[in-house]
């Protein structure tokens, strides 16, 4: 029998807003979650679609937004067809259950965003970084005026958070030194790694980093892990040092290793892990820390047939606030697991066809067990 851990990250299709309000999503106690269309007016006058998603507090009033957006896969097919706002899901409910509306937004070009992404037309030679930049900027800016339009965002407070070149591009909106905007966080933030710390045009990468700072008077805190493939902590320190020197307000944290490679810092990374950080900064900026929900303690019965160690994946699979979510099993030891769907339908389909494609002939089939935290059928 075979035992291979197996993940699935969806393959997705087109979703109209019609079938987004009819979708399942998970529901922290305590929260809302719910995906939006953001119809924005750019700086220049054009307009476009961005791809989001929002974690909020299931309370009346206005919120803090942290408003969160991603990296790249480096590829037109995997940032257009693969990457979802719940590629994000655990940070917002960080971020919502200690009383933000977080919002995870997918900048032009990505996920069902419209438009190009920030690197259509360069190459590593000329990766346009100072052009990248100054698009990622305008999303921000008119994805920020669009959620302010909800009637559970507050108008005055705010935070920017960003991964890989999400943190570049916080970095880069820090420049406009953004009305209501309290503080930004970068994680893992660079752009055009290529390998070990080696990245495209490292001067140019300097150069605009500079060209921030020189403008920006917005608090930014940067975080690197130890283990970081894309950005080690000694590029990190480099980046930061430009963007500091130039006069950006900044503070720079260099975090223990996290898993095989923690760039995917903010992606995988439990709250335990970052948060206690994130906190003191958000604190200083007169933004909120406290908790107003707990963080959801699933306990559920392992799948029958599971060995020690497939048993030891169904605990992570737990453990994992990456919705949506699913696990399904045969019940003899073959087993499926998807994550970060468009919605729950689309979780249940991926594990459940995961687990079958490892069946052998003559085993049971496979069925759904798990979606998102509850059970849904007994073995």
């Amino acid at each position: 029998m075979r035992r291979w851990i197996r993940y699935v990250f969806v393959v997705l299709g087109i979703v109209v807003a019609s079938a987004l309000q009819a979708a399942e999503f998970s529901q922290p106690a305590g929260l809302i979650r719910e995906p939006l269309i953001l119809r924005v007016t750019l700086p220049d006058g054009q307009t476009a679609t961005l791809d989001a998603f929002v974690t909020r507090p299931n309370l009346p009033g206005h919120f803090p937004i942290a408003f969160i957006t991603h990296g790249t896969d480096g590829t037109a097919h995997s940032d257009r067809d693969q990457l979802t706002p719940n590629r994000f899901s655990a940070a917002a409910l960080s971020f919502a259950r200690h009383g933000y509306a977080a919002v995870v937004v997918l900048r032009q070009g990505y996920g069902h965003s419209s438009g190009h992404t920030d690197y259509q037309g360069n190459s590593c030679d000329q990766p346009k970084h100072a052009r990248a930049g100054k698009m990622a900027r305008a999303d921000i800016l008119a994805a920020l005026t669009a959620i302010r339009q909800y009637a559970w965002a507050s108008h005055g407070q705010a935070v920017l958070v960003g991964q890989s070149s999400g943190g570049f591009s916080v970095i880069a909106a820090s420049a406009l030194n953004l009305s209501g905007v309290q503080a930004i966080i970068s994680f893992s933030g660079g752009r055009g790694a290529i390998h070990d710390g080696l990245v495209c045009d490292k001067k140019a990468l300097l150069a605009a980093l500079t060209s921030y700072g020189e403008k920006a008077r917005i608090p930014t805190l940067w975080l690197y892990t130890a283990n970081d493939q894309s950005f080690p902590p000694q590029l990190g320190q480099q980046m930061f040092a430009a963007y500091r020197h130039a006069g950006g307000r900044g503070e720079l944290i260099n975090l223990p290793e996290f898993g095989h490679d923690g760039h995917d810092l903010l992606i995988s990374a439990p709250e335990s892990f970052w948060w206690s950080r994130v906190s003191t900064f958000l604190q200083s900026n007169d933004l909120p820390v406290n908790a107003i929900s707990a963080s959801p303690v699933p306990h559920l019965p392992d799948p029958p047939g599971l060995n020690t160690t497939d048993r030891q994946v169904f605990k992570h699979y737990l453990a994992d606030r990456g919705y949506e979510k699913a696990f399904a099993t045969n019940g003899e030891g073959v087993w499926g697991r998807s994550a970060w769907a468009r919605d729950q339908q689309e979780a249940n389909i991926r594990a459940v066809a995961f687990c079958q494609h490892y069946r052998e002939k003559g085993e049971a089939a496979c069925k759904l067990y798990a979606a998102g935290d509850r059970i849904v059928v007994n073995h």
